[in-house]
């Protein structure tokens, strides 16, 4: 009987320390992340994550060409959308997360549309949510894309790259914004930024993606 009881004592330390050591293998892989920026309030004053569900992968997109005339170059501004959605690919893992353009917006989890001018105080493009945060129900409406700023000038195709990459990184879940510059989920563009994603946005998202849906964040903060 002695034996049996010190033979569970020490299988249950092990689970303990087979639980710590994955706590502390989550917070050494989220150190370098800026998780606690991507949360979503919920009612009852806390903040959780919320994201697509792995098995909704791959993510249908809906996007067209935009209206003839809109642009000097309509092709370049459209590739530049394209890959902004594009390069987000695999950044998890393979397969995770990947896409599947449709030619209906109707069957599209994230449809883009093309806006004559911003409406509102967004430029360029601009991603909205359809969530239910009380039943952890994530989902996109679509993202707005006008490729120009707030004065009517046509952005550079490159800033059109860069602020449809940071759309699409709240479309998969990367709500509010990071703090450093130099991530693509910075709140602004910055002109001296290297261009794609940093470092910290895929290990963000990696993160994100790890965690349960649903999951609260300790320390969470807007960064918005």
């Amino acid at each position: 009987m002695i034996a049996a009881r010190r033979a569970l004592l020490i299988l249950a330390c092990a689970g303990l320390l087979a639980c710590a050591s994955a706590d502390s293998g989550q917070r050494a892989a989220e150190r370098n992340t800026y998780l606690r920026y991507v949360t979503f309030e919920v009612p009852v004053n806390e903040r959780v994550l919320l994201r697509w569900q792995t098995r909704q992968m791959p993510l249908r997109v809906h996007l067209p060409r935009p209206p003839a005339g809109m642009f000097e170059d309509d092709d370049a501004v459209w590739e530049s959308v394209r890959d902004g959605v594009t390069d987000w690919t695999d950044v998890v893992g393979p397969g995770l997360p990947h896409f599947r353009f449709v030619d209906a917006p109707g069957d599209a989890d994230i449809p883009v549309v093309w806006a004559d001018e911003p409406d509102g105080d967004w430029y360029v493009a601009h991603c909205a949510y359809d969530i239910n945060v009380m039943t952890r129900r994530f989902g996109v409406s679509r993202i707005l894309v006008t490729a120009r700023w707030q004065d009517g000038s046509l952005a550079d195709v490159n800033d059109v790259y860069d602020v449809m990459l940071h759309e699409m990184g709240h479309a998969l879940g990367l709500t509010g914004h990071s703090p450093h510059s130099e991530d693509v989920m910075f709140a602004g563009v910055q002109a001296d930024r290297e261009p794609g994603l940093s470092a910290r946005d895929r290990a963000t998202l990696r993160a994100l993606y790890r965690r349960p849906i649903g999951s609260r964040v300790a320390g969470a903060r807007s960064s918005r």
